[in-house]
């Protein structure tokens, strides 16, 4: 009888490791990843050193490589579109089980009675951001920026909680609230709004470009972003807790591998280049 009572954990244990699993992301993210992968599995990738690779599709890999470190296999079923200003909810509601994009910790500390937040993976005072404008007004508003944004029109998305903050301290002459990243490129690369903060990337000049967009750093200006960032998981989803226990265990043996720094230096997030430019800082930044 206990013997049989044991077989039937096992069988219950197992078909919940291997079950799937829904997750938010982004279409452009998930399609650069794709791109990136080209057929290999995320588990399997080492090398980021592609330009079409970002911050965000780093994270898309170090969430999927860490929870099966951890011991846990799941397969993940991809919902895509525009879940950035959405995706907080689902994980309060127990509707999504783990971001596949890290988050602000200001922004989470909130829910901690909700949420499990995970180790750090970008480390704070490690995000640092250029200003992106159409490559026609790049010397107009390099000339414009000082100690702060005050002569410049800027955009960016309130559920970006650190961005934001960061940007209201540095005080734009407009700052418009847009929930698509895709939207605020147009949007600067047309000259309506003059610049938009992206993390860098690893190639010079640093730009990005897609469908009806193109948007170039201002050189020597950089604004750090001092939050840390991190994966979330709903405590109310019943895959929960045994889904936290994994990827803080695949986190820390990734962060020991070196895996975490070396891939997003790969893809130039964590960018040597731009080491010497001017940091514009607020003297108010979240805490």
């Amino acid at each position: 009888m206990r013997i049989g009572f044991i077989v039937l954990l096992a069988l219950l244990s197992n078909h919940l490791c291997s079950q799937e699993v829904s997750v938010t992301i982004e279409k452009d993210i998930y399609d650069y990843a794709q791109t990136i992968l080209s057929g290999q599995s995320v588990h399997n990738i080492e090398n980021f050193n592609h330009p079409l690779c970002q911050r965000d599709v780093v994270d898309f890999v170090i969430i999927q490589k860490a929870i099966k470190l951890g011991g846990l296999d799941l397969t993940f079923k991809f919902e895509l579109g525009n879940y950035d200003a959405r995706n907080i909810r689902l994980l309060l509601d127990g509707l999504l089980l783990v971001s596949f994009d890290t988050i602000w910790y200001q922004q989470l500390s909130k829910h901690t009675d909700k949420l499990y937040i995970s180790d750090p993976i970008i480390r704070k005072g490690e995000y640092v951001t250029g200003i992106y404008t159409s490559p026609n007004n790049i010397n107009d508003l390099k000339r414009k920026i000082s100690n702060d944004l005050s002569n410049v029109s800027i955009v960016s998305s309130r559920a970006w909680y650190t961005d934001w903050q960061t940007l209201k301290a540095l005080k734009p002459k407009s700052l418009e609230d847009e929930a698509d990243w895709i939207v605020m490129a147009k949007m600067v690369s047309r000259g309506w709004i003059d610049g938009m903060l992206v993390s860098f990337n690893n190639q010079s000049p640093f730009q990005y470009s897609g469908h009806d967009y193109f948007i170039e750093a201002v050189p020597d200006i950089k604004i750090p972003l001092q939050d840390s960032r991190h994966f979330a998981v709903s405590r109310s989803h019943p895959l929960a807790e045994q889904t936290f226990k994994a990827l803080q265990i695949g986190i820390k043996k990734l962060r020991s591998q070196g895996f975490i720094k070396r891939a997003y230096q790969q893809c130039g997030f964590f960018n040597e280049m731009v080491k010497d430019w001017r940091a514009i800082i607020p003297q108010n930044t979240p805490e």
